[in-house]
């Protein structure tokens, strides 16, 4: 058996750990570690969670801030020989009851400061920092076919579905950043994903397994609040999210290497990358969680032509492009992707007949399964691989992978709704709703209806898949077959409060309201100032650009959690108007520039005929 076949991820960063023990491990708002405090924090932790149960097999939920003791509890469970389930404490409860329920996690990590939105069942150990190592305490032995964590993905069926990823996938992808990165600075990788998606393992463990620094963030938009952004080197980042924070100039400003993955990369941002910040090098990654973080990765080169592939098949892994009857196409051929080799899960905790369902058996090499991925690529004759679709009704918002029919079954579920539909339109999520009872098109049937049904999902599901539009309609359009036509689905209006529009009224208001209407595309003077800024069309992305701009305009710094607060503008602007006085002279200016727009668009209506 060779070394690689022998290694874990636990054992990858112990060595580490020996060979640096002074170098810095973490960087956080909440302290900084050496490897040598992260690796005696973790084996005293072991100790504990060994001592409550945790063991070869036994899934530990881990429920804590973004603070060191996150990666400290990580590893701890790793090191005991059980595998973590990531609950971020920021999903509703309901989410998180489920996720404990379905992996038959029994044993939960946590600190005080998140034990309150942890679920009941479980024995809870928490990390309070009283805890101290026992004296000969060693790693359980594990093998790198044994499940390493248990990651939750959007269900197809309504239900989200445990893919459990094995210590052999997560060895393979550090191969590859070897293999790739060939020695590229891992000094401040930043690590801003919620733990509940998979690419905060792309964000951590190469760090940590090769000597680098993790840069823990609270997300990307709360990037440029971080006190060592300026530490940051090498950042993972989906395309939407890299385009917001260069339209707002909030990227590090000692960005050295950029890995995109999670959404479709255009050249024009690849360009824009090159030519606005320091970073010489830009690899694009694809692969879905099934196949432990990517299964295709390349670089994408500074001078080249032409959109970007999604690279090549990475370290061990098996890459086909098949038709309908599991036949290999040719290069330039459009067929579904396939996957296999050692990144691939042991399949879906507890559904078999889902599991069945996807993991097939590899036509090519007996024995081995390989994963149906459902998206449709063809090849290359270099080897490389362009992505060109889906064949359901999978989507993408914000790199996090949705099932429709997931969102749809929580929108039916709701009380007064009678059918639902949902889709994504733009870079939003929205709901399609038929309410009981009689409705018109686009017209709210109950005042209280949207709200309830938004409250209802937010209770229910994390952030990303709670639609930021919900559209109202008389009946849902269907195709001539009977089933949904999603192409006809109508385009959200924009949204406010769903009553008479209340417009700006004091100066710092009216200065808001331009900013707003810029950054949404709006006619200020159309804006509802009880609206919230999701309502309208924003999303978290464009926080990072609306705080900027606000900080420009009226001369006080406006940071994203500011902007959590205060959602609209009049609460935003009563709290400006109370921290910062905002100066006549500033809004008086806005007025003006507010009303040459408007005169400008009349103009430009009249010259139209419209």
């Amino acid at each position: 058996m060779t070394q690689t076949q022998t290694l874990t991820l636990y054992t990858e960063f112990a060595g580490q750990a020996g060979k640096t023990p002074d170098a810095t491990a973490v960087y956080s708002d909440a302290g900084v570690l050496t490897y040598r405090e992260l690796h005696e924090r973790s084996r005293a932790l072991a100790g504990r969670l060994a001592a409550e149960g945790a063991g070869p097999g036994v899934p530990v939920g881990i429920c804590v801030e973004r603070t060191p003791d996150l990666l400290v509890g990580i590893l701890a469970i790793l090191r005991t020989g059980s595998c973590y389930v990531p609950l971020d404490p920021k999903y509703p409860a309901e989410r998180l009851d489920f996720m404990v329920r379905d992996s038959g996690t029994r044993l939960l990590l946590t600190t005080p400061a998140s034990r309150t939105n942890c679920p009941a069942g479980p024995t809870v150990v928490v990390l309070d920092g009283t805890v101290t190592a026992e004296p000969g305490e060693r790693p359980v032995p594990v093998v790198p076919a044994d499940t390493a964590y248990v990651i939750y993905t959007s269900g197809s069926t309504g239900v989200p579905k445990g893919v459990a990823i094995r210590h052999r996938g997560c060895v393979a992808m550090l191969a590859e950043m070897d293999r790739t990165l060939a020695g590229r600075d891992l000094s401040g990788v930043s690590a801003a994903s919620s733990i509940c998606f998979d690419m905060s393992v792309m964000e951590i463990f190469p760090a940590l397994c090769r000597g680098g620094a993790v840069v823990l963030v609270e997300s990307a938009v709360h990037l440029p609040e971080s006190p060592y952004v300026d530490r940051i080197t090498h950042l993972h980042a989906i395309p939407s999210v890299m385009n917001t924070l260069l339209d707002a100039g909030s990227l590090p400003p000692n960005l050295r290497t950029v890995v995109f993955g999670g959404e479709p990369l255009r050249r024009k941002l690849v360009d824009r990358v090159y030519e606005e910040t320091g970073a010489d090098r830009v690899f694009n990654a694809y692969g879905p969680t099934e196949g432990t973080v990517f299964c295709t990765f390349g670089p994408v080169p500074k001078d080249g032509t032409g959109e970007p592939t999604i690279g090549s098949p990475s370290a061990g892994a098996r890459v086909y492009v098949l038709d309908e009857n599991l036949k290999p196409l040719p290069a330039g051929v459009p067929g579904e992707l396939y996957l296999g080799g050692a990144g691939l899960a042991h399949g879906y905790l507890g559904r078999p007949r889902t599991s069945a369902e996807r993991f097939l058996p590899d036509p090519f090499l007996d024995g081995e399964l390989m994963y149906r991925t459902g998206d449709v690529v063809k090849s290359a004759d270099s080897g490389e691989f362009e992505f060109v679709g889906r064949t359901d009704n999978q989507v993408k918002v914000r790199g996090h992978r949705i099932e429709l029919e997931e969102v749809e079954t929580r929108l039916t579920g709701c009380p007064g709704v009678r059918e639902a539909a949902a889709d994504v339109r733009g870079r939003r999520l929205v709901g399609y709703v038929v309410p009981e009872g009689d409705a018109r098109d686009g017209v709210r049937p109950d005042a209280g209806l949207r709200a309830a049904i938004t409250g209802k999902l937010a209770a229910e599901l994390p952030d990303h898949m709670v639609p930021g539009a919900i559209v109202f309609l008389s009946a849902l359009p269907l195709a001539p077959g009977g089933k949904l036509d999603r192409a006809a689905l109508p385009e959200p209006p924009t949204a406010g409060t769903g009553g008479p529009a209340t417009a700006a009224g004091t100066p710092t208001e009216v200065a808001l309201a331009e900013i707003w209407g810029q950054l949404l595309d709006l006619e200020p003077a159309s804006i509802d100032v009880r609206a919230a800024f999701y309502d309208l069309g924003g999303d978290s992305l464009l926080l990072v650009r609306l705080a900027r701009m606000m900080t420009r305009r009226f001369g006080r710094r406006v940071r994203v959690p500011d902007l959590f607060s205060f959602r609209d503008i009049a609460s935003l602007g009563r709290w400006l108007d109370d921290e910062s006085g905002a100066t006549p002279e500033v809004v008086r200016s806005a007025r003006l520039r507010a009303g040459t727009r408007r005169a400008a668009l009349r103009g430009r209506a009249a010259s139209t005929g419209s």
